[in-house]
């Protein structure tokens, strides 16, 4: 990696480290900039699927289809970023998805819990299910934690908010790390 390169990766890094923390103070907020995040990546994939028909069309592979995604990525991504209300969906559908997976994740595990403890009683054995309820306390805590955050959304969007800061900093620890670590 140029010297150059490196300079950028970690001064990059550091914005990276304090954008997260910042996420990590305010986590209601940046949870609610992902339906912001979601029309943008429309529109960059919108930017990208036109440079890739665009490329095509050269090589005489390109069809109408490729185009009319383009354009449609582009006109949706453009109603999201123009719309606070369109964003405030995205968020809305989020958070409720997330709770939602969260209750039948621990609907599943509290299943899986119960079929490995008749199993083991079925058996008798000692390797199998003896910790049985380490699955099933998992999965009613996610049963009740996804039914909370069906009724207080809020609290999913704060978990997301922290999990994206997290996230952030990981990256940009990450990138400070490879661009300082020496080249073999």
């Amino acid at each position: 990696m140029k010297k150059a390169a490196k300079v950028f990766s970690v001064i990059f890094g550091i914005l990276m480290i304090i954008a997260g923390v910042s996420c990590l103070f305010t986590p209601v907020s940046t949870s609610l900039a992902l339906g912001y995040v979601v029309g943008l990546s429309m529109v960059f994939d919108a930017v990208g699927r036109f440079i890739n028909w665009w490329q095509e069309k050269k090589n005489g592979l390109a069809d109408g289809w490729m185009l009319a995604g383009a354009i449609l990525s582009a006109v949706f991504g453009l109603f999201i970023l123009n719309s606070l209300v369109l964003q405030l969906s995205v968020d809305i559908f989020i958070v409720y998805n997330i709770a939602i997976w969260l209750l039948f994740h621990g609907i599943f595990a509290i299943a899986r819990a119960w079929k490995i403890r008749r199993l083991h009683k079925n058996w008798d054995t000692k390797m199998l299910g003896t910790h049985w309820y380490i699955p099933l306390c998992i999965g009613l805590l996610a049963c009740v934690f996804g039914v909370l955050c069906l009724f207080k959304p809020v609290i999913m969007a704060s978990i997301i908010g922290v999990f994206i800061g997290l996230g952030i900093i990981s990256a940009g620890a990450n990138m400070i790390t490879l661009a300082t670590t020496p080249e073999e």
